[in-house]
């Protein structure tokens, strides 16, 4: 019984891991794959800010 019990225990415990671990890659792979689009964002807004700066000065 006491057996049984271990296995039902190591089951739900490597379940908990699983999803965790799933939950992690979903997070870092969602963090990677923001990174171009800031920086395509940052690109964008640094461009458009050298353009108004020229309009102003003319």
């Amino acid at each position: 019984m006491k057996f049984l019990t271990l296995i039902v225990a190591i089951m739900l415990i490597s379940g908990c891991a699983v999803a965790s671990l799933a939950g992690t890659v979903v997070s870092t792979t969602v963090k990677v794959v923001e990174v171009p689009f800031k920086i395509v964002g940052s690109v964008i807004d640094d461009n458009d800010e050298e353009e108004n700066e020229k309009e102003d000065d003319n």
